[in-house]
């Protein structure tokens, strides 16, 4: 069959279908995974994650769940280029739009359901196989078995989550690349909802965990496995019933779309992308896309101002649970905690096509620095019994964490060459979980030898660094020449990145 004759087929197959439907429908939005998806985040890689390990093994001390985490990021990190490659590549077999990605989600959720299951054998199995008893006769317990186990869990839980994170920003990515009335900078408010749901699930994890212990995050993760598969079933039931003809065929390639309305959408050529010739299909290694990113002196300035930025949300997001405990804190409040981050990051999701059109990704991860550096430094100073006070300090992690993602997958979208949306953030996912990496290995030792107000405060000045590094950059290149295009007349660098 040529080319010719199977666009016909498809059109005329799609206008028979809209003639049927009568009414015009319209595939439902990546936002609808998001909801889902952030749920069962909640659970496998939340921030309960630290305290169920201590719950799970008394040989994991701050230093040791430090390092546990530093561990399984690393993972992430290596395979999150190879993670989004798996899903691009995946989606070039089928013939129907998005569904090889939602195909590697669902394999990738599966496997981190599977890892985190496997924290409860230990428990399980502790009164019939000797070697793991740790609850009747503690003392003949072996420790040091169960602790490498869950160990392992979390090193296979990563595996999952490196794939699984870069699919689904790409799969947005991709979606909102070619439908009808949106543009790939209209990604924060699909991000919003992820948002929503991250604050509901957390509030709930935390109610559940103060009444029924942590057993109640396995149900949950049942729940939100069985749940995060029944709306990948609603959202390519609402692709194959698409009647705009958007999603008739996937992308094949840079220069073509099946959309009529791709040609808004098409990104700005730039003098480090490839040939305009070339296609998604062409095999392009993991250090030419990262070198894409670092082609500008700007650009290599925000890639170190997203490692320091990355180790120290790492710091927040997985041991201040712990940090809170030693306030007085219940798992309750702990829930309530990451309600107030959220009350930030909706509106600033939200806003953010507003945000980027005004000023530009570069400000907008300069924003999210300064809002860290803001909230890590009042923890140094929050008296003991005083959790309201770490609520209003919670707020500025919205606008981190907000600003910190809009920015980042900005960036790397207006870079990437159409169809490897989730490669681009396969490489964005490796600069920052190498961040997060070495956050987490130094923060842990800090808090256990210093203690974390000490901690918090070094890590506030890491971050102050990268805001100055970033800063700096902006300062020695001269005025914007276009939208969005800062231009070094010294050395004709295009940062793609500042808006004034």
């Amino acid at each position: 069959m040529t080319e010719e004759s199977y666009n016909h087929d498809r059109n005329s197959v799609y206008e028979k279908l809209q003639a049927s439907i009568g009414d015009r429908f319209v595939a439902f939005r990546p936002r609808i995974l998001y909801c889902s998806l952030f749920v069962w985040n909640t659970v496998t890689c939340g921030k309960f994650i630290a305290p169920l390990l201590q719950h799970l093994s008394p040989k994991f001390s701050d230093s040791l769940v430090g390092e546990t985490l530093a561990m399984q990021y690393l993972i992430v990190a290596c395979l999150a280029g190879w993670g989004g490659s798996l899903a691009d590549t995946t989606e070039k077999r089928f013939s129907q739009w998005g569904q090889g990605r939602l195909l590697v989600l669902a394999g990738s959720v599966m496997l981190g359901t599977i890892a985190f299951m496997g924290h409860a054998l230990p428990e399980l199995v502790a009164g019939h196989w000797e070697i793991l008893r740790t609850k009747s006769e503690p003392d003949y317990a072996n420790w040091d078995f169960v602790l490498v186990w869950h160990i392992l869990m979390r090193c296979i839980y990563a595996v999952g989550m490196a794939i699984c994170a870069p699919a689904i920003d790409g799969l947005a990515l991709a979606h909102l690349d070619i439908m009808e009335g949106a543009t790939q900078a209209d990604f924060g408010k699909e991000r919003m909802y992820g948002a929503l749901f991250w604050g509901l699930g957390s509030l709930v994890n935390g109610v559940g965990i103060d009444c029924f212990g942590f057993d109640f995050l396995y149900f949950m993760v049942i729940f939100s496995t069985v749940t995060t598969y029944l709306v990948i079933g609603v959202y390519m039931w609402g692709l194959d019933r698409d009647s705009t003809g958007a999603f008739a065929r996937k992308i094949g390639a840079i220069e073509t779309n099946s959309c009529p309305m791709s040609s808004q959408n098409n990104k700005e050529q730039t003098a480090f992308l490839p040939p305009k010739n070339a296609t998604s299909s062409d095999n392009i290694p993991t250090k030419s896309l990262l070198l894409m990113l670092c082609k500008t002196g700007y650009g290599v300035a925000l890639m170190f101002f997203l490692f320091v930025l990355a180790s120290g949300i790492s710091v927040v997001d997985n041991l201040a649970f712990m940090f809170f405990s030693f306030l007085g804190s219940s798992d309750t409040m702990n829930g309530f905690t990451v309600v107030f981050t959220v009350f930030m990051e909706v509106p600033c999701f939200y806003l953010a096509p507003e945000l980027l059109k005004r000023h530009g990704p570069g400000r907008m991860l300069l924003y999210a620095g300064l809002a860290y550096v803001i909230r890590v430094t009042g923890y140094t100073v929050v008296p003991k019994g005083h959790m309201w006070m770490v609520l209003i300090l919670e707020l500025f992690h919205g606008i981190t964490y907000a600003c910190q993602k809009v920015g980042s997958v900005e960036y790397v979208a207006r870079i990437m060459p159409k169809g490897l949306e989730a490669s681009g953030q396969g490489i964005l996912l490796l600069v920052n979980y190498f961040g997060v990496v070495v956050g987490l290995v130094v923060a842990g030792w800090m808090q256990e030898k210093l203690g974390p107000r000490v901690m918090y405060g070094f890590m506030g000045l890491v971050v102050f660094l990268g805001v100055i590094v970033l800063v700096v950059a902006e300062k020695c290149s001269s005025d914007v020449a276009e939208p969005n295009v800062m231009v070094n007349h010294r050395k004709g660098e295009r940062t793609h990145l500042i808006q004034k």
